[in-house]
């Protein structure tokens, strides 16, 4: 391969412009990886596709690729069943059932905050459960719904982007394996994501502001006016439109809280039980993503078992037709995520890190690598609404500048994470967002106005944490 030097920022460059600028992650990740094969065939077009095209399929050689695919596939398939057999409905009438333990305000958003961050398998399914097992209690008790959208989106998205074992996580530990076995970094993909995790300094610093907003009187100007309002019994602003409820699946069966528990505790028993099995994690050999696809097809008989034999609320064919469905409904994100570990390998061939460090020192100084790579990915996911698209982009070039630059490399991958759910919480077209304004009975700009404060707080709490370790560990 001829040293591609500065055209190796190419790749990057069209791929976070077209990211800011048309907020299209797919198109932005495919144009991005056509350039950067451009450049490596030193622009020859017929080359370059050529080896685009064999790119993509190079992809699936990769075992762990292939492994957190069909994890991410089937995890799907596992929550579209909880829902249709009414187990999220059966785990709101439990919680209601208990709501009389619930004396006040503040017990009302704990309780959202909680409910948020136990549900962590799957971002919808926490937002719609607490928004549902909530939503009586804070008309009752005059709670702003902008407030409780705001607990519930920060606690929720902190939760979700630590939480190995999830799509969020499946994501996350695809991407570094991709830099793992290209040699970007020594290590096992699934200590590399559990050690960053300590750094997602933007989600604990949410979890601060949400628990100040909940025990003091402290207010933003914009919340502060939606407490007034819901404290006179007026639930939202003149002028206001709600986004109206999701529709809810038809159920087949009555709401039963363990047709969601049962398959999904038998996922989480059953890791540990892969990693032993598989030798515990052992550098090379996969066994952290063998042990959680293991789990989830684990997780899957334990579901047939229960919905199918013991339950009875289907038979064979309905148990396996309504599995497809899960499935199908997360294909586009397998898409992305092809995408994601295709720019990721290829950000290793371009060397982009290595570039990056060697000209750019000056420039930025190496306990200021994981500030940069932090403001840079709250600057994609703010444009284009998605963290999984920021992470795709932003956790492989951010190996590689830690890396050759000499940063800590689990500060900086705990940078892009956080600088990724930032643009979650705070973007108008986020699909979280949405949900979250949908769950909660909010109008979305009031929802998105109201908590944006408190989220540029947090994110200025976080840019300070990771300059000042950033200084620290540059000693």
């Amino acid at each position: 391969m001829h040293e591609v030097g500065v055209w190796g920022l190419l790749s990057p460059a069209v791929t976070i412009c077209l990211a800011i600028f048309t907020r299209q992650v797919i198109l932005s990740l495919v144009v991005g990886c056509v350039a950067g094969f451009m450049v490596l065939s030193n622009f020859h077009v017929g080359h370059g596709l050529q080896s685009a095209v064999q790119g993509v399929v190079d992809v699936f050689k990769s075992d762990g690729v292939v492994r957190t695919l069909i994890f991410t596939v089937m995890i799907s398939g596992v929550i579209h069943l909880a829902r249709l057999t009414g187990g999220m409905k059966g785990l709101v009438n439990q919680i209601s059932g208990r709501l009389r333990i619930v004396k006040g305000p503040i017990s009302i958003q704990l309780l959202a905050g909680a409910l948020a961050s136990v549900v962590f398998i799957d971002s919808y399914l926490a937002m719609l459960t607490s928004g549902a097992a909530t939503s009586e209690l804070v008309r009752r008790h005059g709670v702003a719904r902008e407030q409780v959208a705001y607990v519930l989106k920060n606690v929720g998205i902190s939760a979700w982007s630590s939480a190995i074992f999830n799509g969020w996580g499946a994501m996350m530990l695809g991407i570094i394996a991709v830099q793992v076995e290209n040699g970007s970094i020594q290590g096992n993909p699934f200590n590399i994501l559990a050690h960053s995790i300590v750094y997602n300094l933007f989600a604990w610093a949410s979890i601060a502001m949400v628990l100040v907003s909940i025990f003091t009187r402290f207010s933003f100007p914009g919340m502060r006016r939606a407490k007034q309002r819901a404290a006179t019994g007026t639930e939202l602003r003149e002028g206001a439109v709600p986004l109206t409820a999701l529709g809810e699946e038809e159920q087949i069966s009555s709401a039963s809280v363990s047709n969601l528990l049962v398959p999904l505790l038998s996922i989480f028993l059953f890791v540990p039980v892969g990693l032993y099995i598989t030798g515990g994690g052992e550098i090379g050999n996969g066994s952290a993503s063998t042990a959680i696809l293991w789990a989830v097809l684990f997780g899957q008989c334990v579901g047939f078992v229960h919905y199918v034999l013991i339950k009875r609320v289907m038979n064979i064919e309905t148990y396996f037709n309504r599995l497809v469905e899960g499935y199908q409904a997360m294909l586009p994100l397998v898409v992305v995520l092809t995408l994601a570990f295709l720019i990721g390998d290829l950000s290793s061939q371009l060397q982009i890190g290595q570039f990056l460090a060697q000209h750019f020192s000056v420039l930025m100084p190496v306990s200021l690598v994981a500030a940069f790579v932090f403001l840079v990915a709250a600057l994609i996911s703010l444009s284009t609404g998605t963290s999984w698209g920021t992470f795709s982009i932003m956790i492989p070039i951010g190996i590689q500048l830690a890396v050759s630059s000499g940063a800590d490399p689990y500060l900086v991958i705990g940078a892009a994470i956080s600088g990724a759910i930032f643009g979650d919480t705070t973007s108008p077209i986020s699909d979280t967002g949405i949900v979250t304004a949908t769950a909660t009975g909010n109008n979305l700009m009031d929802h998105i106005k109201t908590q944006l404060p408190y989220c540029l707080t947090a994110a200025g709490i976080a840019l300070v944490g990771f300059v000042i370790l950033g200084l620290t560990k540059s000693l």
